[in-house]
């Protein structure tokens, strides 16, 4: 599937619809969302989950699912530990059975040197998700942002 249409973004599962998974299902299908894409990793650990460890993901993304909605992952990566961000992403995105998954990358890769970490990011990661699909989600006008190591990813 492809990624394509109307969607948004969750950061934060409870401040979206209160956290109620059958609500947001429901107002991503009034809204005509094709696809939502949720965060479900920032660096080398899982997001989206409440004080005590409980997952707040799967019920969110079970509510879209059956609103016809795909749901993707979304994940800020710092590239300070890239092979432990890429197996979180691997572990999150087959763990949810995801449509695809996006990578959240910004200043951190704003560096000399940077290439070889994002690299490294997405040969574990593709080593993991070989038939996933993956996008990126960073700056809005590449020409200004020359460090930025856009091929390697």
């Amino acid at each position: 599937m492809t990624l394509q249409g109307k969607g948004m973004m969750i950061w934060k599962i409870p401040n979206c619809e209160g956290g109620n998974a059958a609500t947001i299902g429901s107002v991503a299908k009034a809204a005509g969302f094709s696809h939502v894409l949720i965060k479900i990793a920032n660096d080398t650990r899982s997001y989206n989950v409440d004080s005590t460890g409980k997952d707040l993901v799967m019920r969110v993304v079970d509510a879209l699912r059956s609103q016809g909605i795909q749901v993707w992952g979304w994940h800020y990566v710092y590239g300070y530990d890239p092979i432990g961000e890429a197996n979180i992403a691997i572990s999150q995105t087959k763990k949810f059975a995801l449509d695809g998954y996006v990578i959240d990358a910004e200043i951190e890769y704003q560096a000399a040197g940077r290439d070889a970490v994002a690299r490294t990011f997405m040969t574990q990661l593709r080593k993991g998700l070989p038939n996933t699909q993956v996008a990126l989600s960073s700056y809005r006008w590449p020409s200004y942002h020359g460090l930025f190591p856009w091929t390697a990813f």
